[in-house]
């Protein structure tokens, strides 16, 4: 990651969140210029935040044709004040999720647990289900 350092005082609160928060906005633009924004799981590991997918959705598409990609924390905070936007890139790793959740599963189940049990589906099918893994990679962190 070029210019952000999460170990930072200034960045200890975006690290707690990147780390701790279960949804991130994840918003990609078509080629038009119109972005597209979604909700979605999202697991910080070594500077990278993963995403899987079904691999025929927009942001699949999007991030598949080169967009560039931000993710935004939702606002937390008594007013708002807990925010954390980061720019970057984003690729489809060719592992898929499978491959990739085999390098933090048990901290992906601890992180999903309760919201796991609460979508009724196990881990592994979730896998099958939501099978393309994204990496994205910030250069650009904004966080207040």
């Amino acid at each position: 990651m070029s210019g952000i350092d999460l170990t930072s005082g200034e960045h200890e609160k975006a690290r707690r969140m990147l780390q701790e928060d279960l949804i991130v906005w994840f918003t990609t633009v078509a080629d038009d210029g119109t972005p597209h924004a979604v909700p979605v799981w999202f697991f910080w590991d070594d500077g990278k935040a993963w995403v899987f997918s079904q691999p025929d959705t927009v942001k699949v598409k999007h991030v598949k044709a080169g967009s560039r990609v931000v993710l935004h924390l939702n606002a937390g905070g008594e007013f708002g004040d807990d925010v954390v936007i980061l720019t970057g890139s984003a690729e489809i790793d060719p592992r898929g999720a499978a491959g990739v959740l085999a390098g933090f599963r048990e901290a992906y189940e601890r992180k999903y647990a309760a919201a796991i049990a609460d979508y009724g589906m196990p881990l592994e099918q979730i896998g099958e289900t939501y099978s393309t893994a994204i990496a994205f990679t910030p250069e650009k962190l904004q966080a207040w």
